[in-house]
């Protein structure tokens, strides 16, 4: 919804900010006062192209600035942009004299089509000039389907359901086809790297251990003397020497008897006792040590043939042997589904063949449904018009079916909406109308009819009134302010009838200060209304039966609003 608009420096208007609520708002004033200004500025701010025409002469730049309550799908459209902050959004438009063009939403520089497609969740204007959404054959089935309420999108929505199921298993199809020669040299490639993985027959680990193993066996030599050499110094001695353990072994016979005669002595030698018993086992394990070292000359040359093969895996599968083996598991799995890929379009096919039974009975449902409401729409659409004075106007909801009978989203047909605005004319797009007047009547006969089925918070009329008279114009305030419990509806108008029937009514006035022309608006009281109304009946304020009239027009349709 709409709630604040600021405008500067924009065609004849040089500083104006205007409030605006909820309900069904009028903007009236003297033919050329500037209303259609009002309107232009508000188009700029949802989207429209511009030029450095529109900037007031002497001025650098043109500012319009609006704050919103955003609908759920504008809302939905700023958080896809990052730009959703709290529940106001502001939207800024600046026209520089070069005719560049800057727009910002919530203060984040944005793009003109960005703006756009903002805009055109947030208002639509239904004018002569202007392409609204009702103009657009695109959103016709939308607005019917949801015309119909929850059962009739939920019927959708099944439908649409069934046909994304049946697109995604087409396009798998597709790839499964396509893809066959890919997948031979695919599968071939898996079998050589699956046998070459097997055939070296991996163990976890391994490689660390071969690695160790390796290392022993190139200092064998180095190893071999160190260990000779202590076992030579512990057992047998040195050339002419003692072994080592000869003599500990004497020390300790000594320490013995010499604990024998003073008991001081004695735990110290019992600590050396078991010194000497630990240098025994030493020994003992150092001779079997020695024993145990390998004598194979080849071994060595078995371990690094087997690195160099483990080393040449890892550079194809992964950089230990673990990688390797889940590199391994991986092909095999994905070797299995490869193979499988015939069975598995079979499969598709099947299952195609079953969603698009389901589809095409969903759809059948989902088409005599839009028939129905079609039907039923054509009718009302036809009241309203004949209470706006448009009797020989004959509207239709035109289906164009899809080619073929594969399921589809949106159903089997394509829906336009048809209108011939004079007896004798032939059905034609709704764009394609005329009259700007005539037009306008019948897209508000549409809203009205419509107006549950969009979610457009604000729509604004502009020149609906064209031509119109008597009871006629009575209908038409009747209808746009019916049209305003449901959504904003803002409403350029010259007909008093159709201005008393606004919840609020704002005046447009075109004046000279100091030699220039300015357009100024205001929101009128009770009193100012009753005066504009006179004006717009064609009297003075001190007109007694004039005011008294717009008196009137005001008393019946407040009364009317409150019954």
């Amino acid at each position: 919804m709409l709630k604040e608009l600021q405008i500067r420096d924009f065609a004849l208007i040089e500083d104006l900010e205007l409030s605006f609520y909820s309900g069904f708002s009028v903007l009236s004033g003297e033919t050329g006062a500037g209303k259609s200004i009002i309107i232009d500025a508000l188009s700029l701010l949802t989207g429209a192209r511009a030029s450095a025409e529109v900037i007031r002469t002497g001025a650098g730049r043109a500012l319009i600035s609006g704050a919103f309550t955003p609908s759920p799908a504008a809302a939905a459209l700023l958080e896809t942009w990052g730009m959703l902050e709290g529940e106001e959004l502001i939207i800024t438009r600046e026209i520089s004299t070069s005719g560049r063009s800057r727009c910002w939403i919530n203060g984040h520089l944005a793009t003109v089509g960005q703006l756009a497609s903002l805009g055109a969740q947030l208002v639509d204007i239904v004018g002569q000039h202007d392409s609204q959404s009702l103009l657009r054959p695109e959103n016709h089935v939308q607005l019917l389907d949801g015309y119909g309420g929850p059962d009739q999108l939920s019927l959708l929505a099944r439908s649409d359901e069934l046909a994304k199921k049946w697109l995604a298993l087409q396009a798998e199809k597709r790839r499964l086809e396509s893809d066959e020669r890919e997948r031979n040299r695919r599968m071939d490639l898996l079998a050589y790297q699956i046998e070459e993985i097997t055939a070296a027959q991996l163990q976890p680990g391994e490689d660390g251990q071969l690695e160790q193993e390796r290392s022993r066996l190139a200092n064998l030599d180095r190893i071999r003397q160190a260990v000779e050499l202590a076992v030579g110094l512990l057992g047998e001695g040195l050339g002419d020497g003692e072994p080592l353990l000869h003599l500990l072994s004497s020390i300790e016979g000594e320490l013995g008897r010499a604990a024998r005669l003073d008991l001081q002595l004695e735990p110290l030698a019992q600590r050396y006792g078991e010194l000497v018993i630990n240098l025994q086992e030493l020994h003992r394990e150092l001779r079997g040590y020695l024993e145990g070292l390998p004598a194979d000359p080849g071994r060595l040359n078995a371990i690094e043939e087997r690195l160099a093969l483990l080393d040449g895996l890892k550079r194809k599968y992964g950089s230990t042997v673990e990688e390797i083996l889940s590199y391994g598991q991986r092909a095999a799995d994905e070797l299995a589904v490869l193979q499988t890929a015939g069975v598995r379009a079979a499969g598709l096919d099947e299952e195609c063949r079953r969603l698009e039974e389901h589809w095409l009975h969903c759809a059948e449902q989902l088409t005599q449904r839009r028939r129905e409401l079609a039907q039923e729409l054509e009718r009302r659409v036809k009241e309203e018009l004949r209470d706006l004075a448009m009797e020989g106007t004959r509207f239709a909801v035109h289906f164009v079916p899809r080619e073929g009978r594969s399921p589809a989203l949106g159903g089997r047909e394509r829906v336009e909406f048809l209108l011939a605005a004079n007896v004798g004319e032939e059905l034609k797009p709704l764009a394609k109308v005329a009259s700007g007047g005539e037009l306008a009547r019948v897209l508000l006969a549409l809203k009205t009819v419509l107006a549950q089925a969009e979610e457009i918070p604000t729509i604004v009329f502009d020149e609906v009134d064209a031509g119109l008279g008597g009871r006629t114009a009575v209908k038409l305030g009747e209808k746009l302010r019916s049209l305003g419990e449901l959504r904003q509806v803002l409403c350029v108008t010259h007909l008093p009838v159709v201005a008393s029937f606004g919840t609020h009514h704002y005046s447009v006035q075109k004046s000279t200060r100091q030699s220039r022309t300015i357009v100024q608006a205001s929101l009128l009281g009770p009193e100012e209304r009753v005066v504009e109304l006179t004006r717009m009946l064609g009297g003075s304020a001190d007109e007694q039966v004039t005011s008294e009239h717009a008196r009137e027009l005001l008393r019946r349709t407040s009364g009317e609003l409150g019954s």
